[in-house]
């Protein structure tokens, strides 16, 4: 089966912005779209992610920034910076950052109406059609008008279960661990922090914390030890859930298809199928982690030479996108 480049784009850009819109609306933004309920919300990754593919959806952007500055107890900064710096990485095979860090501190600059905080990052060198991508935010916040269709979280919605922890636990790393371990339910300290964006330190210091208090059982490895919840079953009734709903490393999910969304919407990129086959390969590896959570097989790409892997790459990446937007 082929698919067209411009066929491709047209459907790409239509389930990327309905994931987008399927959690702000569980978030609650006002839309007509359902609202996200079988896969648990990571809000950061979702901020970044709104901020970097803002300007295809104006309306999605100006939503939910309205909702961030009602609901902004509920970010955690020091996190939302780490995974910035993610996003702000050179990207193998196409110029320039997934990510602009002035565009965030656009955001907090122009709406930190009681100076709580303040946001900088170094300076990036940006190409000419970037600059002009930084104008458009500065214009878009500079002529920001509250439109009033956000409300506050639902935290009884499970898909929310991170904003219903940071209710018990705290805006801190806490919240995170505890849903890596009822979600994937064993790691050690290294390999959690890489999965929940935390300091690798901090962590160790908290499920060994954890150990002592018996909340977890810490099993010693030949190089590092691993910890599981005590209790999983009884903390997940504990929170009102009979299940946990389905995870998914948001971080990791939305910049792949952020990084997509950028060399879709450049030149020569975005009208070449061969340069853009060149770049699905360097990007397989991740679209195979994530289609592997998703029981998704992205092809091979040593299968198809040339521009060949073109439609294969596409084709599996849609069948990602309808997998998340699919209504639950």
């Amino acid at each position: 089966m082929e698919i067209s480049l411009r066929e491709f784009k047209e459907k790409f850009y239509i389930g990327l912005l309905d994931i987008h819109w399927k959690h702000w609306t569980a978030l609650g933004v006002a839309s007509h779209v359902k609202p996200e309920k079988t896969r648990i919300i990571d809000l950061e990754p979702l901020i970044i992610s709104t901020l970097t593919i803002g300007l295809k959806d104006k309306r999605l952007l100006s939503s939910s920034i309205e909702w961030l500055i009602k609901n902004g107890e509920w970010i955690n900064l020091s996190r939302l910076k780490r995974i910035v710096k993610t996003f702000s990485e050179q990207l193998p095979g196409l110029r320039g950052p997934t990510f602009y860090p002035e565009i965030l501190e656009l955001f907090v600059d122009t709406y930190n109406k009681n100076a709580r905080y303040k946001i900088k990052f170094g300076k990036i060198d940006l190409y000419k059609e970037e600059e002009n991508v930084i104008k458009e935010y500065k214009y878009f916040f500079n002529n920001f008008k509250m439109r009033y269709v956000a409300t506050g979280p639902k935290l009884q919605i499970p898909s929310l279960i991170q904003l219903l922890l940071r209710n018990v636990f705290g805006v801190d790393a806490r919240t995170e661990i505890l849903i890596y371990l009822l979600a994937i339910e064993s790691g050690n300290s290294n390999s959690i922090a890489k999965e929940i964006f935390y300091n690798q330190k901090n962590i160790y210091t908290i499920l060994e914390r954890w150990s002592h208090a018996q909340m977890v059982t810490k099993l010693s490895g030949n190089k590092t030890a691993s910890y599981s919840l005590s209790r999983r079953n009884e903390l997940i009734h504990a929170i009102g859930l009979k299940e946990i709903p389905n995870y998914l490393n948001w971080t990791r999910t939305f910049l792949f298809f952020d990084r997509l969304a950028k060399a879709l919407s450049i030149p020569p990129w975005s009208d070449d199928e061969y340069l853009l086959s060149s770049l699905f390969r360097d990007l397989f590896n991740e679209s195979k982690s994530i289609g592997k959570f998703l029981n998704i097989n992205i092809p091979d790409p040593d299968h198809y030479p040339g521009k060949q892997y073109f439609s294969p790459f596409a084709l599996g990446i849609l069948g990602i996108l309808k997998n998340l937007t699919r209504n639950g």
